[in-house]
């Protein structure tokens, strides 16, 4: 039989796509293998619960289950910055609550501030200063939950209480030995003129070539004290120009201090664990601070996980949550 070169090849140029992966990006890409795997577990499991987990008890099986998974996380983020003698900070904060509270978050606050009491971890919960005041006002109701104007305002005034406090903070840090990333953040960069039609209105959405949602480039060796912002959308604020989010609003309040924005959509804590150990450690913080909400801990479902994770590993379902799923509608 006659063997031509193509024979011969395809299934070797196969095995070597495979090996290599398609894109290469850890967490943008994957191998095809696993890429398939993963489409493959997404069609199969195609829902994404989040207030469903909770509507049938508080301490149910399957909610521990990710309460857990949490905790692990966080412990690990902070061992990790403990390591590097970076001070972490946890920051409860969501535009829903008062009549907009999410089962999400009625649970998820008071578990995450306790996680962190009991672990040492420094926590901000904004849940009290919020229902002081009009919480419709601070929520863009229109866009799932987004911060207005107003909203970003109360939450730099916020978060500027707290971080003020640190301008003493005489933090024993060790520089990240090996090359640093060309990205500290995940964002891709990009200059955005977005119209709001509701209110007529544009608004600008830009990031860095560095990932991070800011006006500038981070410089070394590095001239102020560095303070970090990892959270979902609620940090990034997506619905905000540039000079409306939080992080800019702080930088404008201490122009002496470089804040820096890695919010990402969708992210939980093992994402930001992740995102600080490949990139945002070299960025040499001296606080990180963590925006999370009770979503974050439904978020670990591994419907959510397998769509939304950085890391893109495959998230089979454990006994308990193959069992809660099943009884989905």
């Amino acid at each position: 039989m006659k063997i031509n070169k193509t024979t011969i090849l395809f299934p070797f140029l196969f095995l070597l796509l495979v090996s290599a992966g398609c894109g290469g990006k850890k967490g943008g890409g994957g191998s095809f293998t696993l890429n398939v795997a993963r489409k493959s577990l997404a069609e199969k499991y195609p829902k994404l619960p989040s207030d469903e987990i909770l509507r049938q008890a508080n301490g149910n099986k399957l909610y521990k289950e990710l309460q857990e998974r949490y905790r692990q996380s966080l412990r690990a983020l902070a061992t990790e910055t403990d390591r590097d003698g970076v001070k972490l900070v946890v920051v409860v904060m969501s535009p829903d609550v008062g009549k907009s509270l999410t089962l999400a978050n009625r649970y998820g606050f008071p578990f995450i501030t306790q996680a962190c009491n009991l672990m040492g971890i420094e926590c901000l919960d904004m849940t009290p200063a919020m229902l002081a005041q009009r919480p419709e006002a601070l929520a863009q109701m229109s866009s799932e939950g987004n911060w207005t104007k107003e909203g970003a305002v109360f939450v730099a005034e916020q978060l500027s209480y707290q971080l003020m406090s640190y301008d003493c903070l005489k933090l024993n840090k060790k520089s990240p030995t090996g090359p640093k990333p060309a990205t500290f953040g995940d964002q891709p960069p990009k200059s955005d003129e977005v119209l709001d039609i509701d209110k007529n209105t544009k608004y600008h959405v830009s990031s860095n070539s560095q990932g991070l949602r800011l006006d500038h480039e981070l410089t070394f060796p590095k001239k102020k004290q560095t303070i970090f912002f990892m959270g979902n959308s609620q940090i990034y604020c997506p619905y905000l120009d540039d000079k409306m989010t939080p992080t800019y609003l702080l930088q404008q309040k201490a122009p002496g201090k470089e804040f820096v924005n890695a919010g990402f959509s969708n992210y939980t804590i093992e994402d930001y664990l992740d995102l600080y150990l490949e990139k945002a450690r070299y960025a040499e913080p001296d606080i990180l601070v963590i925006c999370t909400s009770g979503e974050d801990v439904l978020n670990y479902f591994f419907t959510q996980r397998n769509r939304y994770s950085r890391a893109q590993k495959l998230y089979k379902p454990s006994p308990v949550e193959e069992e809660f799923y099943s009884q989905l509608n």
